[in-house]
């Protein structure tokens, strides 16, 4: 394996199965894997009353930290990536080292956003997804893991998640080497995603 991650992104609207298939194309390669979720980076909202609370935005993020972990990552070296609580909208005191091994995935609503962020990425991914099954999944997920109300879940996802989903990310996938549909079996996305690989590291 040579020496420099080979670095793949993952982009695609919420609940569109970005984590599954970041996960099932880490299962497949051989080498050491880091998933990078953007979800980490949320800039911290703790004191602000949630309905004032964007988080399917760019400006939710703290690109620029982003941006020099993943610049770090691509040359090799290790980060303290932020910890970012849902359930608090806050970030932890202490972040988590991570190593950037043979491959990083780094997958998120807006892992193709940034111009600065794409020029790190070898491999573009978009991750389709009908807003039905998005919506499903997404109250399913927040409801369980963010101690969320569905009628909150609902409402947030018609009013905010998908209007800035068709402003933001869906643009994006114009930047993306290869689309495929959240719908499908995620090992079968894996594969034709490592498909693109380099035959030899």
């Amino acid at each position: 394996m040579s020496s420099k991650p080979f670095m793949i992104a993952i982009a695609g609207g919420s609940c569109s199965g970005k984590t599954s298939i970041a996960r099932g194309v880490a299962e497949l390669v051989e080498g050491r894997t880091l998933v990078l979720g953007l979800d980490s980076y949320y800039n911290d909202f703790s004191g602000v009353p949630e309905a004032n609370i964007e988080v399917d935005v760019p400006d939710a993020l703290d690109h620029r930290l982003l941006v020099e972990q993943l610049r770090f990552l691509a040359g090799g070296a290790p980060v303290e990536r932020p910890d970012y609580d849902f359930a608090t909208h806050s970030r932890r005191k202490i972040g988590r080292r991570i190593e950037p091994g043979d491959y990083v995935i780094v997958e998120g609503l807006f892992a193709l956003y940034w111009p600065e962020a794409r020029e790190l990425i070898d491999l573009a991914i978009f991750v389709t997804i009908d807003h039905d099954t998005a919506l499903a999944r997404r109250v399913e997920r927040d409801v369980r893991e963010r101690g969320r109300s569905k009628s909150s879940v609902v409402f947030q996802y018609q009013y905010k998640v998908r209007p800035n989903f068709e402003r933001y990310v869906l643009p994006t996938m114009n930047e993306a080497d290869l689309i495929v549909d959240g719908n499908d079996a995620v090992e079968d996305s894996a594969k034709k995603i490592v498909a693109r690989f380099p035959q030899k590291r």
